[in-house]
């Protein structure tokens, strides 16, 4: 039987056929086919930030340029059509992106000598929903525990062609990096007694804010257990935005106990945290906005909720693209207040932790660090926002905007 599939005259992708004859992947023409695929990827695990594992890649692509890759974990049985669903919605949404590549990722899996290759029900859905939203496929790649080729090759070529150079820094995968180490206890004990400085000093702020302290009673003393140190943080609206800018220059390794009380005390205060996340993915100007705007309507004011201020949605993923760099920062902190900070503390700086995972574009870290979080706290609003915008495959609008590129001629 002659097969008339589009797969079928797509230079170097020869179609698979079942035990019919019928080809095992009816999917839409390669057109314009990665003429190096091997070359293209090794680039892969630069565009994703990791080596993938157990992974469906989508790399969106204008021309012949790589913008960027979405990287979703394999999906459970039945559930390719909403992985697939998920995948291209969020391709579509690359400026400029006219074309995807697809690469699974399943080292539990073999080349079988014959019949359907791994996930080939996946590749089929991912490519038909690509061919539905007016996007064309440049190629579809597997990589499997004995080698890799393109769906339609009928047997593997050798890992060693697409392995990344040693000291690339990229051979961990998705998973890594996500760990906590805890602080030994002398750190957790000293980080504590900051933390109730800084939440009493806070505390005072708030009572003299809504009225129900005297300002001149302000000036006394605070109990000898949470007078603040000598090195206590400020907790006012003034001063706050210039020290969360500064903190993003401080060493999280060997954070200083005051340093990691009064951020402990950021993180897990709603109203100061969501001030915190904006402003490092933004500027101290906009940080200053927002922190006065968490202020001004606070619940417990009764006072009106008000226009919202631009930099607010920030924390939905909406606005221009973070600088990096300072995500990065912000996470090595939070991450630092997870390890040190009380208990009752580490909820927030996880959920933190989380969030700013998930504005890099990192989902899988995301997921484990609010899911550590929620079974800490299982209420806690951030923890459940952010587990299911993994749920539900989101990523923040700036994930879609040039940033990692890598020629896919």
């Amino acid at each position: 039987m002659t097969d008339h599939s589009p797969l079928a005259r797509a230079p170097g992708v020869a179609p698979r056929r079942d035990d019919r004859g019928m080809t095992s992947l009816t999917s839409p023409a390669i057109t314009h086919p990665i003429r190096d695929a091997a070359a293209f990827l090794r680039a892969v695990p630069r565009l994703t930030g990791c080596t993938p594992v157990r992974s469906l890649v989508v790399v969106p692509l204008a021309g012949t340029t790589a913008r960027g890759a979405l990287r979703l974990d394999l999906p459970t049985p039945g559930a390719d059509d909403q992985v697939a669903a998920t995948a291209i919605g969020m391709a579509c949404q690359v400026a400029g992106a006219d074309a995807i590549a697809v690469v699974v990722y399943d080292g539990d899996a073999h080349w079988p000598p014959d019949g359907p290759l791994p996930r080939e029900g996946l590749v089929d859905r991912v490519l038909d929903r690509a061919e539905a939203c007016g996007l064309g496929v440049r190629g579809a790649y597997l990589v499997t525990a004995d080698g890799w080729g393109a769906y339609g090759d009928a047997a593997p070529r050798p890992h060693a062609e697409i392995e990344l150079r040693p000291g690339g820094g990229l051979d961990r995968d998705q998973h890594e990096g996500a760990a906590v180490q805890r602080a030994g206890k002398a750190r957790r004990r000293a980080v504590a007694a900051e933390l109730e400085r800084s939440e009493y000093a806070f505390a005072q702020l708030l009572l003299r804010r809504a009225g129900l302290a005297d300002p001149a009673a302000s000036t006394a003393p605070a109990p000898a257990d949470r007078a603040p140190g000598p090195r206590a943080r400020p907790v006012d609206e003034a001063s706050l935005p210039g020290l969360l800018d500064e903190a993003l220059d401080w060493d999280a390794e060997g954070l200083d106990p005051a340093d990691a009380g009064f951020l402990a005390l950021v993180l897990s205060t709603p109203l100061l945290r969501d001030a915190a996340l904006t402003q490092w993915s933004a500027d101290i100007e906009t940080g200053r906005t927002v922190l006065a705007w968490q202020f001004a309507w606070r619940p417990d004011t009764g006072a009106e909720q008000g226009e919202l201020p631009n930099g607010v949605l920030r924390l939905t993923g909406a606005g221009e693209k973070p600088d990096p760099e300072r995500l990065r920062r912000g996470l090595a902190l939070a991450r630092a207040v997870a390890a040190a900070a009380p208990g009752r503390a580490r909820a927030g700086a996880l959920a933190s932790a989380a969030w700013l995972s998930w504005a890099l574009g990192n989902a899988t870290h995301a997921g484990a660090y609010a899911e550590r979080a929620r079974g800490m706290e299982p209420e806690h609003g951030l923890a459940r926002i952010i587990l299911r915008l993994v749920e539900l495959g989101r990523l923040p609008a700036w994930a879609f905007l040039p940033g990692r590129e890598a020629d896919a001629t």
